[in-house]
Formats: structure tokens, C-alpha cells, sequence
């Protein structure tokens, strides 16, 4: 293999405090609609966020990203107001970075398993991406100091697709100039990761230790519970 793909969510890193990200996302904007809007409530702006939100929801089901301006205007037009592009840029730019203030948890043995991989071959990140762009998961990356070990990242709000669509992957493959019969992605989704890397071509290796519920039956060519196994994996491939 000269290339292997990392999953952010769930395969390298875990969620939390997403309750508490909604909540200063929900004040944030609050502050800034109510200055065009002095009427508004709080509850006419979460009522608001929660229609929004459905058509966010949607990209889950198209597989192709809805931008966190377009989520926002969606709430501003639900509202009948307008905001000053000041304001609006403020609040996108809030909703995208709070992940920030509230980071993920690195999964156990990531930053060792990234590593490791780096030193044996070229490493890239595959993610869709959420309420959190690719800007925003890099700056995770580089708090744990693990930014400098990739070299190429498919971040779904930059790439417009989100897996299984080939793009996702060929994004990658492209850049670095690399077949996908010498590359492998590691993931945690059997319909996403594992089914997307293999209809291009790739190896797939499926994670299921961040998920206490996940079986073994998959179509990857290997299965692991910890990031641990992943070198003796990779050898074997």
C-alpha cells in the first residue's frame, strides 16, 4: 500500500458536548438577529434553527453537502429577517468553529496508529463534515500535533459530495497521484467508508471499536477493535 485514508469521526476522533455547542449556537445567533429584530424570541429563533436544521439534514440522504451559510439564511428567511453581511459571516463563522471550545476526544491509540502510518506510507483524511468544515477539523488535527503527518484531506463542504460518492475518494487518489489498488481507507461505516473505498477500487479496513453495537460482518478487508492492530493489518493487506 502506498496510501491509506483515515474517517475523522468515530475512527479517529468522538463527539461530545454537541448539547452544549447547540445551545451557544442558538444564543449566538439570538444576539445577532434580535439587533434587526427586537421582537424576536429565543424561541422564535430555535423554532426557526429547527426547520433550518431539516434542510441541513438533507445532505444525509443526498449525500451532497448543504453549506452552513445556506442553513443559516434558511433561518433568517424563516424569520423574515435580514442581516448585514457583517453579521451573517459572524454567525456562519460561529456555528463552524465552536467545535473549538468544545472539542472531540481523541480515540484511544489514533495519534499512535497516524503516526505509524506516516512512517510507512502516505497518509490522507477523508470526512464529511457537518456543522464543522474541513477548516475547522484541520485545527483539531493540528492541536494534537498530527496535522504535519497528512498530506491531502476530502472534506465534503469542499469536495460538495459526501460518501460513498466516488469523488470523495478520487479527490484524493488524484492529488497524490495514486491508484486505488495501492490505496486503503479505515472507517467506521459499513455504507459510507467500506462501501464507497470499495467500489472505486481501494482496500477498506472497517473500525468498529468506537461502536459497542457493530459487528464484524462486513465487506472490508479486514476488521479491527483497536488502532492498535492497525499496522499488523496494514502488513497483511
Amino acid at each position: 500500500m502506498k496510501l491509506i485514508t483515515f474517517d475523522f469521526w468515530n475512527t479517529l476522533f468522538l463527539d461530545r458536548d454537541e448539547g452544549v455547542r447547540h445551545k451557544r449556537r442558538i444564543v449566538f445567533a439570538y444576539d445577532r438577529i434580535q439587533r434587526q429584530r427586537p421582537t424576536v424570541s429565543m424561541q422564535d429563533v430555535e423554532e426557526a434553527f429547527a426547520r433550518a436544521h431539516e434542510l441541513f439534514s438533507t445532505q444525509w440522504d443526498v449525500r451532497q453537502a448543504v453549506s452552513m451559510r445556506k442553513h443559516f439564511t434558511a433561518m433568517t428567511e424563516s424569520l423574515g429577517v435580514q442581516l448585514p453581511e457583517e453579521d451573517t459571516a459572524a454567525v456562519v463563522d460561529f456555528f463552524e468553529t465552536i467545535l473549538l471550545e468544545y472539542p472531540p476526544v481523541l480515540i484511544d491509540s489514533a495519534a499512535e496508529a497516524v503516526r505509524e502510518s506516516a512512517s510507512r506510507m502516505t497518509v490522507g483524511l477523508i470526512s464529511d463534515t457537518g456543522y464543522s468544515p474541513g477548516r475547522t477539523l484541520v485545527r483539531v488535527l493540528e492541536s494534537h500535533d498530527l496535522r504535519s503527518h497528512f498530506q491531502a484531506f476530502s472534506f465534503s463542504n469542499e469536495t460538495g459530495v459526501l460518501k460513498p460518492n466516488p469523488e470523495a475518494f478520487l479527490t484524493i487518489l488524484r492529488g497524490l497521484d495514486v491508484k486505488p489498488g495501492d490505496a486503503v481507507h479505515i472507517g467506521d461505516l459499513e455504507d459510507t467508508d467500506i462501501a464507497g473505498a470499495k467500489a472505486i477500487g481501494m482496500k477498506a479496513i472497517k473500525y468498529i471499536g468506537s461502536n459497542p453495537t457493530a459487528v464484524r460482518e462486513s465487506s472490508a478487508d479486514a476488521v479491527i477493535e483497536n488502532l492498535r492492530e492497525l499496522p499488523a493489518t496494514l502488513a497483511s493487506l
